[in-house]
């Protein structure tokens, strides 16, 4: 080799030492050394593979020890001629089986008797892991009672091997010998129920109105409190509401608790709650019930829940009820708002939202949520088994009921259902349904009949009915058509419904009247659509949805429509809706929204270029137009505002919003002030507040299935998977994002984190049980990283590839040229370091001062030591 391509290399060489710093340094300079003995010169400057394929086994190569310098003959360098080993310690390693990354495992490695790298412990939950048909093999007579077994032996045709450099585990393993399971299979002994931990989720909403006729002030408190302990979930999901001059109102909506069956891939529930309303109307239920939970099945339906859209004229209040409850609400700024994040009681239930404007003015629209056709795979069956008190505050003597429901999938093409439905305390109501979902090459569609008996007290009579039901979704990829939900119910006039039929009786009974006294909105047919439709690239989407009411009785049709556009034009995105709704009074509501929407400049990293919104409303309220510009800005686009005006009808206000996601809460405010005279004040908080062994934590927000993150002395590290949330002071975070029953990938980015602290690994997988708080531990390592100039007492550097040893005799970091090592060290015993290279071959201890030339600013110490031969 050329003298300048020899100091070309050790240039280069050095410098990637020298820039090494932050996150796994000891790790990233074992890979380079590696890579410097086992390679050719030239292989030092090749760019890394973004995305590595699977390694194969790696074969025996020779190479000159003569690059190494005049101390060649004294080093053991016989280890990197199959690749890049692993010396023998623990790691933990991306673990591929057969091409795929299955988890990330800390395993141990051992010396091989043959020497070079060492080898993988594997047991018999490892193989598990892996997918291997443990039970086959111990069929077979295999003893998988080991903690180190040889999975080469074990296997016929298995391999396994380690790289270092990419702290990877590769296995191949035949099929025959693996467990045939479906796409997204988790076993279930992988499933985490968790640790003992209370949770709250709050959502917290007030607005002060002043002037006009009055003033008046309201506030808004929901929560969602939880309590872990020993599998079992209790939750409690209610909401606090005042308001001046009506007082207080406090509503549980649901108070249970919920505990996993596994072998029936099921949950009891204890408590407070609803019927699931997919084949059956949902009713509030306390009472007991069991049922199969679809997620505990790879790749099964999670159920259904819609997309609430609407038009806010102010910073207006969206409140949803659902059955009577409230179960969501919401500030949202002028404009067109959607919410997707409903936690929607049970399958079934329309929808009421009412959207209370910043001067007060009200008006309420119906969003239709039913069940989607019941289709299962085949062989896949679904049950539910309810019983209890039906739960409504307004009855005054609640009947109990039993209500069981089976589906089961016949084969491709049919699904069959039914279920029963009866009071046990009385004859009030019996009812049956039975039906069919079919798997059509036009859609899918569902046919069920549900017939129905109630027997009045105190000789009121008796009345029965049928109701019949065709649901059906599609869709359409070569015309890009979702048909996301199409129904259409026909009752008869006798037939009620388990909640209409206490109701009725309820009435009867604490009233003295007779049947026919009482005015009933008997329901005589339903009609719901929704579609959504691209138009092409360039030409947009289109969307309807609508849902029509008809009654036996004298009032008049009840009618929600909705047609709108929307596309886009270079930067320019604009849309178009009408609405139409008529009441059961007959009264008609019809409105026209026009919106025109584009940035006023480049957005950058962590800052959203101001947008302005231009929107024009026809509705029966008056004519509006409203002028918006909002933005965000901060490193993480944690700060939002928005400043708005309108220009309406008998009214003209301009407002102004603020909002700032918090690393531990989402914080809001809005005022806006109104020609009328009235001025409108309001603010809004959300998160979560988690206690746990380890302290309180707080987050921005509570999901079902949560992760408590720990990171001793990594504060500042930000969660990959929620936006804004980082580690906090005590070395905690919560990650609100994980699927149950599935495996999840936990990202920790080091970004942000104290020069001090190295990261272990930045992702781990955790499989959650749903509602579970599991632990997710990153290790750590605190400690200055020192890099090293290592000279002999002749002068010479300390050979290339030596180890570095701490005082307990672990590896810290490895010699590269020139003498240079980067090490990571805790003061605890950091000066007492020593070199050791060849087999034997030679040793010296390292004088040094490590605490003499630390700094609190620097984040590497670049130290020049001397190495005493022992």
């Amino acid at each position: 080799m050329r003298a300048d391509e020899t100091m070309a290399m050790k240039k280069s060489s050095d410098q990637r030492f020298v820039a090494l710093r932050g996150v796994r340094h000891a790790r990233l300079a074992r890979s380079i050394l590696t890579v410097l003995a086992a390679s050719p010169a030239a292989a030092v400057f090749a760019a890394p593979s973004p995305s590595p394929s699977p390694s194969p086994a790696p074969q025996s190569v020779e190479f000159s020890a003569a690059f190494l310098g005049e101390t060649a003959q004294t080093i053991d360098i016989s280890r990197y001629e199959k690749g890049n080993p692993m010396l023998p310690g623990t790691y933990r390693v991306d673990l591929y089986v057969n091409e795929r990354l299955v988890s990330r495992e800390r395993i141990e490695f051992i010396a091989d008797a043959e020497g070079g790298s060492a080898r993988p412990c594997v047991d018999r939950a490892r193989l598990t892991v892996m997918g291997v048909d443990v039970a086959k093999l111990e069929a077979a007579g295999a003893d998988l009672g080991g903690e180190c077994l040889d999975l080469a032996q074990l296997i016929p045709d298995a391999t396994i091997s380690a790289d270092s450099g990419e702290l990877r585990l590769t296995v191949s393993i035949p099929q025959v010998a693996m467990v045939r399971n479906p796409r997204g299979y988790v076993d279930p002994s992988l499933w985490e129920r968790g640790v003992n931990a209370f949770t709250l989720g709050y959502n917290f909403n007030a607005t002060d109105l002043q002037g006009g006729a009055q003033g008046r002030r309201n506030a808004y408190l929901g929560l969602e409190a939880g309590l872990n302990v020993g599998g079992w979930r209790i939750r409690n999901q209610s909401n606090y509401r005042w308001a001046d001059g009506d007082g207080a109102d406090y509503q549980n909506i649901r108070t249970y608790a919920q505990h996993d069956v596994d072998r029936l891939q099921s949950t009891l529930t204890l408590g407070d709650t609803f019927t699931s309303g997919q084949i059956f109307d949902s009713v509030g239920v306390r009472g007991v019930s069991l049922a199969t939970d679809d997620r505990m099945r790879p790749d099964s339906m999670t159920g259904f829940a819609p997309t609430v859209r609407g038009v806010a004229e102010s910073n207006a209040r969206v409140i949803i009820r659902q059955a009577g409850f409230i179960v969501y609400e919401t500030q949202v700024a002028p404009g067109n708002f959607e919410i997707t994040d409903i936690g929607a009681t049970g399958y079934g239930g329309d929808l009421e939202v009412t959207v209370v404007e910043a001067d007060g003015r009200e008006r309420t629209f119906g969003v239709p949520f039913a069940a989607v056709p019941n289709l299962l795979r085949p062989g896949v069956s679904r049950y539910a088994v309810t019983a209890g008190e039906v739960r409504n505050g307004q009855l005054s003597d609640a009947p109990t009921f039993v209500e069981a429901t089976y589906q089961r999938g016949i084969n491709n093409v049919v699904t069959a259902y039914g279920g029963v439905q009866a009071t046990t305390d009385s004859n009030l109501h019996r009812s049956a349904v039975v039906g069919t979902a079919l798997n059509t090459p036009i859609g899918a569609v569902s046919l069920d009949v549900t017939g129905s008996r109630a027997q009045f007290d105190n000789g009121a009579g008796s009345q029965s009915g049928y109701s019949a039901r065709a649901t059906y979704s599609k869709s359409i990829p070569q015309t890009n058509t979702d048909f996301a939900l199409a129904a259409y119910r026909y009752s008869s006039e006798g037939y009620l419904g388990l909640g209409d039929a206490a109701t009725l009786n309820d009435h009867l009974s604490t009233r003295g009247l007779s049947a026919s006294d009482v005015a009933r909105r008997a329901e005589r047919s339903r009609f719901q659509l929704t579609v959504s439709q691209s138009l092409g690239d360039r030409a947009g989407q289109l969307h309807v949805s609508g849902s029509r009411n008809a009654y036996w009785s004298d009032q008049n049709n009840e009618m929600t429509y909705n047609v709108g556009y929307s596309n886009r034009y270079k930067s320019l995105s604009y849309g178009v809706s009408a609405s139409r709704s008529v009441t059961p009074g007959g009264r008609k509501d019809d409105s026209v929204y026009l919106s025109l929407s584009m940035p006023l400049g480049p957005s950058t990293a962590g800052s959203r270029a101001p947008t302005m919104t231009l929107q024009g409303a026809h509705a029966p309220q008056g004519n509006s137009l409203i002028g918006s510009v909002d933005g965000t800005f901060g490193q993480e686009e944690q700060y939002r505002y928005g400043v708005n005006g309108r220009v309406g009808t008998g009214d003209n206000s301009v407002a102004v919003s603020t909002g700032w996601r918090a690393p531990y809460a989402t914080l809001g405010g809005s005022y806006t002030s109104s020609s009328n005279g009235t001025r409108q004040a309001s603010a809004s908080a959300s998160g979560a507040v988690v206690v746990h062994s380890g302290g309180v934590t707080l987050a921005p927000q509570l999901g079902e299935t949560i992760g408590i993150i720990e990171a001793k002395g990594a504060k500042g590290a930000l969660l990959g998977s929620n936006n804004g949330v980082k580690v906090d002071g005590r070395g905690y975070a919560i990650t609100t994002s994980l699927s149950p029953y599935r495996m999840n990938d936990v990202v920790l980015d080091p970004k942000g984190t104290s020069a001090n602290v190295e990261l272990q690994e930045s992702r781990l997988q955790v499989a959650p049980r749903a509602g579970a708080v599991v632990p997710v531990k990153f290790q750590t390592t605190t400690g200055m990283a020192y890099l090293l100039q290592l000279v002999q007492i002749d002068g010479n550097p300390v050979p290339f590839a030596a180890e570095v040893l701490d005082a307990g005799g672990n590896n810290v970091g490895y010699v590269g040229q020139g003498g240079q090592a980067l090490v990571r060290l805790s003061d605890d015993g950091a000066s007492a370091l020593s070199v050791n290279w060849g087999d034997g071959a030679g040793s010296c201890q390292i004088d040094w001062s490590p605490g003499a030339s630390k700094t609190a600013d620097q984040s590497m110490q670049a130290i020049n030591a001397e190495c005493r031969t022992l």
